[in-house]
């Protein structure tokens, strides 16, 4: 297909006729020929509805070309067109965010950036591609400030409380007050629902009674046959469902769209990795190419299949595959992600010190009665097991000797009762808030603290040195 012929070609010829205009229109977007400034031409549906199957060094030519195509736009509306189509193809190919990041590329985003920065539109398909490539803008405090929420099924409506109280005590949102948020099962969910969907906590609250009624609501002979057929007790397309409405299909990395939006994540643990399982991280950003995380994850997915994946309780729920890979609860390994939370965002702010980590537990409680001295029940000892492989104490000890008194804050009440993960009861919900209430009212003062802390503002010092900081780096990777 000749490069000129393919300005006539409009959106309505692909719709129409996919199978014989989309292969040539796509071999002239990545031809190097003159420059193609119409956005019909240029829009990521050509791409998108294309599905080819590239190698690696397809996709790797196929990225030169697209940056090729970049450098020649000329207005706002062909880079916009150029970037999207860029971030398409880094989405199918993520390996290919090392080409970008090499040499001059990652810098001229960065001066696309700050040339267009009144066109809205266009800054919202940057901060993608500059996601995508794994470049993270400065933090907006005096440090890292992360907030990490322990699983516990409907013992999410505890640390809900403090969320609500930091929130009316310091004026703003939870979104605005934390530049990393990370959640394991139901803390997957509130981490989801407040960093990246703007849910009110009122909305939680009530997303969580509405689990209650229409997800952990089961007939109990129903719910025994569902564990020998499908090994889940409740009705999981229910949940998918629910979430499916609540969340959406939208990629991980769409959000990276909105300026304001916090760097977030759900962990799951994938069960046929080798011998046992190992933790995923659903992710709304990259790492650098170099920049190696601990652990396994990609930014590909969609909002609503993170959360399934990383509330899949065994027993609960049924086990969620994508691609090949067997997805169950990160809380069976990772029930408190505090540490995967300061692991994650030290690899995006390298150089920053923490300003704040806020882990929250769902509540725990202590039965004070001494068991028999001679042995054990079976219920006593797989009740041990899975205490000992949930634990969440332990990782907050770690944390509480590593970290500055000042800077690491742990809230997790002492429940007068134990309360199951899929407690339904209105009854011992309200009980759930009243026990957590009264647990803040006792630690008023180390709130205060917290919300003190929250409240310090980056000094001007500060921004001074992140400018000057990416401007140091533009200088190294133009020399490179």
């Amino acid at each position: 297909m000749d490069p000129t012929s393919a300005k006539t070609t409009s959106l309505k010829d692909i719709l129409r006729q996919p199978t014989s205009v989309i292969p040539g229109l796509l071999s002239a977007i990545l031809n190097l020929g003159p420059v193609i400034q119409s956005t019909a031409v240029t829009s990521p549906e050509a791409i998108i509805n294309n599905r080819l199957v590239l190698t690696h060094r397809q996709a790797e030519e196929t990225t030169r070309r697209l940056i090729i195509r970049l450098g020649q736009a000329s207005n706002p509306a062909a880079v916009t067109a150029c970037i999207d189509v860029l971030n398409e193809h880094l989405i199918r190919f993520p390996a290919c965010k090392a080409l970008v990041w090499q040499g001059k590329s990652a810098v001229a985003l960065l001066k696309l950036r700050r040339t267009y920065r009144n066109d809205q539109g266009l800054q919202a398909a940057l901060r993608e591609a500059l996601a995508l490539i794994g470049y993270v803008d400065p933090i907006k405090g005096r440090g890292i400030r992360v907030l990490s929420i322990d699983g516990g099924g409907t013992r999410g409506v505890v640390p809900l409380q403090l969320l609500k109280l930091l929130e009316d005590e310091t004026s703003r949102e939870i979104h605005q007050l934390f530049d990393y948020i990370c959640g394991v099962s139901t803390g997957a969910i509130l981490a989801f629902m407040l960093g990246l969907a703007r849910f009110s906590l009122e909305e939680c609250a009530d997303m969580y009674r509405r689990f209650g009624s229409e997800v952990f609501s089961q007939n109990p002979l129903v719910g025994t046959v569902k564990m020998g057929w499908s090994h889940s007790y409740y009705n999981t397309a229910t949940w998918e469902k629910i979430l499916q409405e609540t969340l959406g299909h939208r990629l991980l990395i769409k959000t990276s769209r909105n300026e304001f939006c916090p760097k977030v994540s759900a962990v799951s643990a994938v069960v046929n990795w080798g011998t046992g399982p190992k933790a995923f991280v659903f992710r709304n950003y990259n790492h650098k190419p170099g920049c190696l995380s601990r652990y396994a994850g990609g930014s590909g997915h969609t909002m609503w299949q993170a959360v399934r994946a990383s509330s899949a309780a065994p027993g609960y729920f049924q086990e969620f595959t994508l691609q090949n890979d067997i997805h169950q609860d990160g809380g069976i390994i990772l029930n408190n992600p505090c540490a995967l939370a300061v692991h994650e965002s030290r690899l995006l702010w390298p150089n920053q010190p923490f300003q704040c980590v806020l882990s929250l537990g769902t509540g725990r409680y202590d039965n004070v009665k001494r068991g028999p001295t001679t042995s054990t029940s079976l219920r006593a000892k797989i009740n041990n097991l899975i205490s000992s492989a949930t634990d969440t104490e332990g990782v907050h000890t770690l944390l509480d000797e590593l970290l500055p008194p000042d800077v690491y804050f742990r809230f997790n009440p002492v429940l007068n009762a134990e309360v199951s993960l899929d407690e339904n009861r209105p009854g011992t919900l309200d009980q759930l808030v009243t026990d957590t209430q009264d647990y803040l009212e006792r630690n008023r003062p180390k709130v205060a603290k917290l919300c003190s802390v929250l409240d310090r503002e980056r000094i001007a010092l500060g921004r001074a040195r992140d400018w000057m900081s990416e401007r140091a780096w533009e200088i190294k990777q133009r020399l490179m």
